[in-house]
């Protein structure tokens, strides 16, 4: 299978506008700070957040610890799509609206054939892989309406709309000596955010309205690093079915600074503007009452850490717990609306592969995922901090063609983002294909 040319008419088709603008989510708690943040990984990763330190596959790549590169044992290259059903609501009124988007681009490989170190029969102590990837680090999606009535005002509606976010492409490596592999991440972040403001006066026929836009572009260099060590309690060389091992697995980076340019624009519109949604908002335009511009502004992104531990008994089972940690408080907020606080979250996850070797029975190959986590959100609403709990289930499916193993992974989650003030229930359905092929970089020999 010819993964270059798949993953280059890929990339050119996700590039193009049409293809990336995504379905309205209409998320309210979006507007806080760079938006709802993203899952960091493909599909049969972030289906397990319990795993995301100490997950490693010959088949399937961990983007969030880049140590985890070093033991693919076949070129995988992942594309994934979700779609997202949520309901908010507040004391005084419920919403809900379908979203979703392409997720992620990656592609990743061994820089050593195991087609020819299986031949040569020889293990090499050392190994390496890398990866290429193009994700979303966050969205923003939301509008709010807000009618007031007021004796010296009248009627009048204020609305709040936001729409964007940031991406990032990244290039990793990561490489193993026995049973130590160590890996680091680099990339560009870029992308923009646009906030809205409209206030209609609703009481006057002919009044004037009035119309804010704050855009803000971003853009920079990220890193992150990642260890993973393997313990063996039982190592059985000529039948690995009987092994099992604890993984131990580090990730995280420092405060990483990004550049902001900012433009803000207030103008004045005339009676027959309509608000955000306004089809002809460009001929409600009277005049301008102020704009302004920022360049090179310095904002950041939080330092992160994040730890685990996972059970392997050979590559039928798996349990894991992983914890991770954000620095946001020290976010320089001064460009976003709300207020960020630390935030941290703990995960539990399991996989099961009944007979990953089995022939007559399908089933028995698949894999099966369950995940609970917990996550005390950066963001805080109405002085009120946020809180995030869920479960997720999914599914490894094999897929054989022409001797190559590749997957479907899906995953469901279902769960809940709240305060005292403000509940949002959401379900999001994961798609994600992994198409494998162990012959890249396979020397031929002849004799």
């Amino acid at each position: 299978m010819k993964f270059n040319y798949i993953f280059l008419t890929v990339l050119i088709l996700i590039g193009s506008r049409d293809v990336w603008a995504q379905l309205s989510e209409n998320s309210p708690l979006s507007a806080i700070g760079i938006g709802d943040l993203s899952e960091r990984s493909v599909v049969s990763t972030n289906s397990m957040p319990g795993f995301l330190a100490t997950y490693a596959d010959p088949y399937n790549v961990n983007l969030v610890n880049p140590a985890s590169y070093a033991s693919l044992a076949a070129t995988a290259f992942d594309l994934g799509i979700d779609a997202v059903y949520s309901k908010i609501k507040d004391n005084n009124t419920t919403q809900s609206a379908w979203g979703g988007n392409f997720k992620y681009l990656s592609l990743s490989f061994p820089l050593s054939s195991p087609v020819n170190i299986l031949l040569d029969r020889k293990e090499k102590p050392f190994k390496m892989g890398m990866n290429i990837s193009l994700l979303p680090v966050s969205r923003m999606d939301y509008r709010i309406n807000q009618t007031i009535n007021s004796e010296s005002e009248g009627e009048v509606l204020r609305q709040y709309g936001g729409n964007g976010g940031l991406n990032k492409f990244q290039l990793g490596s990561g490489g193993k000596y026995k049973n130590l592999s160590f890996g680091l991440n680099i990339g560009f972040l870029f992308g923009s955010i646009e906030n809205e403001q409209a206030l209609l006066d609703l009481a006057n026929t002919n009044a004037y309205h009035s119309y804010t836009k704050n855009s803000r572009t971003y853009n920079g260099f990220i890193w992150n690093a990642g260890l993973q060590y393997r313990y063996y309690l039982n190592q059985d060389v000529e039948n690995p079915e009987n092994s099992s091992w604890l993984t131990f697995g580090l990730y995280g980076n420092t405060n990483i600074g990004v550049n902001v340019d900012q433009e803000n624009i207030v103008l004045r519109r005339n009676a027959g503007f309509e608000g955000l949604d306004d089809e002809n908002m460009a001929n409600e335009f009277i005049d301008t009452i102020s704009i302004s511009s920022s360049n090179g502004l310095e904002s950041s992104l939080p330092a992160e850490i994040g730890l685990g531990i996972m059970y392997s008994k050979s590559n039928r089972l798996r349990v894991g717990l992983n914890f991770a940690y954000n620095n946001w408080e020290n976010f320089n907020n001064i460009l976003n609306i709300g207020t960020l606080r630390n935030s941290w979250n703990v995960a539990s996850s399991l996989e099961y592969t009944p007979n990953p070797g089995a022939i007559l029975n399908y089933w028995d190959r698949v894999s099966y995922r369950g995940s609970v986590y917990y996550n005390n959100d950066a963001r805080e609403f109405s002085g009120d901090g946020l809180s995030k709990k869920g479960v997720q289930v999914g599914l490894g499916l094999p897929i054989f063609q022409k001797r190559q193993l590749s997957y479907f992974n899906i995953a469901v989650d279902m769960g809940q983002l709240s305060n005292n003030t403000v509940t949002e229930n959401f379900v999001r359905f994961n798609l994600g294909v992994t198409l494998n092929n162990n012959l890249w970089f396979y020397k031929r020999k002849f004799e």
